[in-house]
């Protein structure tokens, strides 16, 4: 049984993951900087930061995994304007410490480095659906520090043929993902709404953007595919070729809910900077893989929704 470790693994991909990895046949190992998540329980867990390269060093001596799955970092975009500094050095040091580690090591394990869409930047319609080759023109400390994560791993694996393999990822969502996040934070909203717990009124960022979403379960299954596929050195688009107006999701999420609300913006939620559209190719994900997305999002959205409802009825 290979042996998979899991950065970040309390995180809502983390948990999401391990039972995609053990479901492969996988042994699991979790690190992350805070206690272990229930999810974890019966699990081999590591707590630690990732910023000291002598921890990151005796971590995967001790663990020894053929590969790892690199999700630790700061996760907000909207965050990282107020916070430039934290998230640059959290989502840039740390995958430099695996791969320096990989690289001195000669273990040959892969490291999968997990990046974002956001990397693209402000694309023209007519780079919609966006490729692989697409030049990287990030807008937000966040999209900078996935950015140099990728060329950090393309690097590595040109120069020292250490077992790189990187995504950008598109939005994704599903049962477990925090409220800063849009889709959770409007499902949580209409679940209070139909519960009575809140006033039939949702606050909003732009409605009108176009984003990629998919669902969480299905990008796991991406993730567990390029251990097993994936090019070393190469970069995919996790994404499913379909982009949804946010407005529209939202409709879609009061739909299901049978509620009616009023629309109020929050100043707050809205980006310095913010991309009308963002779509990508998911071809060469295909054909090197055989992998895609398959979930609706309309059952995304139930599963959603369902998620906040448990949890209100829990607190």
């Amino acid at each position: 049984m290979e042996r998979a470790l899991v950065t970040g693994c309390n995180g809502f991909v983390g948990r999401a993951l391990l039972g995609r990895l053990t479901g492969a046949g996988y042994e699991v190992w979790g690190v992350d900087r805070s206690d272990a998540d229930p999810a974890f329980k019966g699990k081999r867990y590591v707590r630690g930061d990732l910023m000291d390269a002598a921890f990151v060093a005796d971590m995967l001596n001790e663990a020894m995994p053929a590969c790892v799955v690199h999700l630790a970092a700061q996760s907000s975009v909207a965050k990282s304007f107020d916070e430039p500094a934290p998230t640059l050095r959290d989502g840039t040091a740390p995958a430099l410490h695996i791969l320096e580690h990989a690289r001195t090591s000669k273990s040959g394990m892969r490291v999968l480095l997990i990046g974002s869409a956001d990397e693209y930047g402000a694309v023209s319609p007519a780079q919609i659906p966006v490729r692989e080759d697409t030049l990287a023109q990030p807008e937000s400390p966040y999209a900078l520090a996935k950015a140099i994560q990728n060329q950090y791993g393309r690097m590595y694996a040109k120069l020292y043929r250490v077992d790189a393999v990187m995504t950008r990822s598109f939005n994704h969502t599903g049962p477990g993902q925090r409220e800063a996040f849009v889709l959770s934070s409007f499902a949580k909203q209409v679940a209070e709404i139909r519960r009575g717990l809140r006033e039939a009124e949702i606050e909003v960022g732009n409605l009108d953007v176009c984003r990629d979403f998919m669902d969480v379960r299905d990008v796991c299954d991406a993730y567990v595919v390029l251990l097993m596929k994936g090019r070393m050195g190469e970069t995919y688009n996790v994404c499913s070729g379909q982009s949804y107006r946010v407005g529209d999701l939202l409709r879609e999420l009061c739909a299901l809910a049978g509620t009616h609300v009023a629309i109020r913006v929050d100043v707050s939620r809205l980006r310095p900077v913010e991309t009308p559209e963002l779509r990508g190719d998911p071809s060469k994900m295909s054909s090197h893989t055989g992998w895609k997305a398959k979930t609706p999002i309309q059952e995304t959205l139930k599963a959603l929704l369902d998620y906040w409802d448990g949890e209100l009825g829990r607190a």
